[in-house]
């Protein structure tokens, strides 16, 4: 079998590689916004929760404590993402020109 016969197929369709025209026209600030408000929006949906259940409406706790968790794990990704965008920033302004 001939190597260049394997090379020729992408692994993933494209389809599946985020090459669709609706994620061509986003920049990165619109992602970065999008997913500031997802963030932002889960925040509020343990917010809301977290006082209906203390206001007696029928809330499980279950269901207070998963949105509390996922809000927590969102922001947790979302600062290390920024972490990163830091520390690479400051990486190229320590860069030799």
């Amino acid at each position: 079998m001939r190597i260049g016969a394997m090379t020729r197929e992408p692994v993933l369709p494209p389809s599946r590689l985020g090459t669709d025209k609706a994620s061509e026209s986003q920049g990165f600030a619109a992602i970065l916004k999008d997913a500031l408000l997802s963030v932002d929006g889960l925040q509020k949906e343990a917010d809301k929760l977290t006082e209906a259940f203390i206001s007696g409406a029928f809330v499980e706790i279950h269901d207070v404590v998963l949105a509390a968790e996922k809000a927590r794990l969102a922001l947790d990704l979302t600062v290390s993402i920024r972490n990163k965008l830091v520390e690479a920033y400051q990486e190229i302004m320590r860069m030799q020109i």
